[in-house]
């Protein structure tokens, strides 16, 4: 039998009208071709400045940035996948997060012109021009405070995105009106897709890295209580999170699933207050500063099954790890990802 060709490719609006306004404001003209074969990104982009001056770029498209963790996260994930250089584009960009662009060395392009461009050792950047309207209409449900738990419950139960619309709410601990406006969302963004009877992700390793970048600015702020300091940096070995409702994430679930990381910072994921015994026994002081951080569960307290009661699932602890932009954290995220998050 003959083979099937691909269906033709159709870009993204957003992609579209950001390579368009960059030819509009530089004078380089730009194509867009499909993404590399089983790839993350959403399209690629092809400049010509020249007409012996060519170059192109695989496009991460996000539908929103508002924070500069989301540019060190997305720096982060790119060392994770040791990534060619890819452009960033986004509805829009402040002129802030441009200079944050280029300090980084990411490139970026968004709906209104804004730009951060290196090749060759040139640099174009256009900063200032405001948010078109199109931009300013850009839905994002997936990425609101609730919607993002949708989505972690979703990333760490892959059965889930058949079990209704009931178990999901259930899961992630949001009302189900939320469950079911965050799904609607991602089917309509065409992260999760329907094939015959049943659903799945259309890219989940992408979503992963969209929900990894977002983390650090739109949930796990609001997450974080308090942080302590430890007059025994070792005190966390003798304690039995889950008879406390609390589980390890970050570092030191790291550490005990990989035997990598010697942790620097105890972080603990808990459904309620943190016990007074803990406070007492290891004596911690409130210190904002504190190798210790005590979140709130973003999604009620689960174990994960074939890995120890005490951490939380690796989704979280990999999110964690890819926060804090230290290389040899980010080493681990990659280990980690390789063992559990590859399917």
């Amino acid at each position: 039998m003959p083979r099937k060709s691909p269906p033709p490719f159709v870009p993204d609006p957003t992609v579209q009208a950001a390579a368009a306004a960059f030819s509009a404001a530089t004078g380089v003209s730009t194509r867009i071709l499909r993404p590399p074969h089983r790839a993350h990104y959403a399209a690629k982009i092809q400049f010509q400045a020249s007409p012996d001056r060519t170059w192109s770029r695989p496009v991460l498209l996000m539908d929103n940035v508002d924070r500069f963790a989301t540019l060190a996260a997305l720096k982060s994930t790119a060392h994770i996948h040791a990534d060619d250089p890819f452009v960033l584009v986004a509805p829009y960009l402040s002129p802030n997060l441009l200079r944050h662009c280029r300090e980084l060395g990411l490139d970026a392009l968004d709906m209104s012109g804004n730009a951060v461009m290196q090749s060759d050792g040139n640099l174009i950047m256009i900063s200032g021009e405001k948010r078109t309207g199109m931009a300013s209409r850009i839905k994002d449900r997936a990425w609101t405070t609730k919607g993002m738990k949708v989505v972690l419950a979703l990333l760490c139960d892959r059965l889930l995105i058949n079990a209704g619309q009931r178990p999901i709410a259930q899961r992630a601990g949001v009302s189900l009106g939320t469950a079911q406006s965050t799904f609607r969302d991602l089917l309509e963004r065409g992260d999760i897709v329907q094939r015959k009877d049943s659903y799945v992700f259309a890219d989940a390793a992408r979503l992963l890295d969209e929900w990894a970048a977002l983390y650090p600015s739109r949930l796990r702020n609001q997450l974080l209580v308090n942080r302590y300091r430890a007059e025994d940096p070792a005190w966390w070995r003798s304690i039995d999170p889950t008879s406390e409702q609390c589980q390890f994430g970050g570092e030191v679930a790291a550490a005990l699933l990989t035997g990598y990381l010697k942790p620097a910072t105890v972080t603990l994921y808990c459904e309620q207050a943190i016990p007074r015994k803990w406070l007492i026994d290891a004596r911690l002081r409130l210190d904002p500063d504190g190798e210790v951080e005590v979140l709130n569960m973003p999604i009620p307290l689960a174990r994960t099954p074939n890995l120890p009661p005490s951490v939380v699932h690796p989704v979280l602890i990999y999110v964690d790890l890819i926060a804090t932009g230290d290389s040899r954290n980010i080493e681990t995220a990659r280990m980690l990802r390789e063992q559990y998050l590859s399917t």
